[in-house]
This record gives C-alpha cells, sequence and structure tokens, in this order.
C-alpha cells in the first residue's frame, strides 16, 4: 500500500487528484502497517482497526471511481479537436466517443463493486478475529504469548 501510494503521488505531482489518492492511500497503509504490528502483539483492538482500514480503503476507492466516472461523462474528450471539425469525421467520432465513455464509465462502476466486495469481505474478516485473539490469550500461557511477542520483532 505504501508504494502504491508513493508511486501516485510521484506520478501525479501536477495533479490535485492523484495527489490527494496518494496522500489517501499513505494514511490507509499507515494505519495497515500500525493494525498489523498490533496483531503481531496480540492486541485486540487491532482487527477493529485494520476492519476500519479496510472500509476507508474501500470509501478511497469509490470515491476516486465516482470522480473516474464524473469526468469520463462530463470532462473534456480525446476527440474533442475531431469532433469540433464537423462532417462525415465528426459523425464516425463522435459513436467512438460515445463509446469510450460509457466504458470507462462501466470500468470504473465494476472497480467500485469489486472494491466494495472486496474491502468489505476484508473488513468483516478482521472485525471477527478479535473473538479469536480474545480465546487464544485466555488459553495460553503468558510465558508463551510474550515469547511469541518477542520472536515477531
Amino acid at each position: 500500500m505504501a508504494f502504491f501510494a508513493f508511486i501516485t503521488i510521484l506520478t501525479g505531482l501536477f495533479s490535485i487528484v492523484s495527489l490527494l489518492l496518494g496522500a489517501g492511500l499513505a494514511v490507509v497503509a499507515y494505519f495497515e502497517l500500525r493494525g498489523s504490528k498490533g496483531l503481531r502483539n496480540f492486541d485486540d483492538t487491532a482487527p477493529f482497526q485494520l476492519g476500519f482500514n479496510q472500509i476507508a480503503l474501500g470509501v478511497l476507492v469509490t470515491l476516486y471511481c465516482s470522480w473516474g466516472i464524473w469526468h469520463a461523462l462530463t470532462g473534456p474528450s480525446p476527440y474533442d479537436s475531431y469532433l469540433a471539425g464537423g462532417g462525415e469525421t465528426a459523425k464516425l467520432v463522435e459513436s467512438i466517443d460515445q463509446m469510450n465513455r460509457a466504458f470507462t464509465s462501466a470500468f470504473y462502476a465494476v472497480l467500485i463493486v469489486v472494491s466494495v466486495i472486496a474491502q468489505g469481505c476484508t473488513a468483516l474478516y478482521y472485525f471477527t478475529r478479535r473473538r479469536l485473539i480474545i480465546a487464544y490469550l485466555k488459553k495460553t500461557p503468558e510465558w508463551a504469548v510474550e515469547m511469541l511477542r518477542v520472536a515477531t520483532h
């Protein structure tokens, strides 16, 4: 996640949308690393942190894709110069432009659905881990838990 945040910020230095997306990914990466450290330490609050982090990632992806749909439908087209010329070329290019806008919007819509499912299922997975950590800590001797905490650092 941190790698993608870095690449997004680096390649989008002149785009406010890319900078915001990269910053959001960096925040998600920070909390992901923090939550994974909590899991290694058997912190029973870590699954909630990781679950809510997945929800935040899903919201971030949904916002970005929604912007992509809006931009595809209302923004400038790469075919504007051909469309402005008029004539037969403009008529032909107009259908290509409409297909491009439709496919781009459909791609982002599918990405929203996939993200909601993936991040939702992952969040649900994390939320169900808390009870397992608590049960493990109750059944396992403290010395064994401490040994595992030291071994994972």
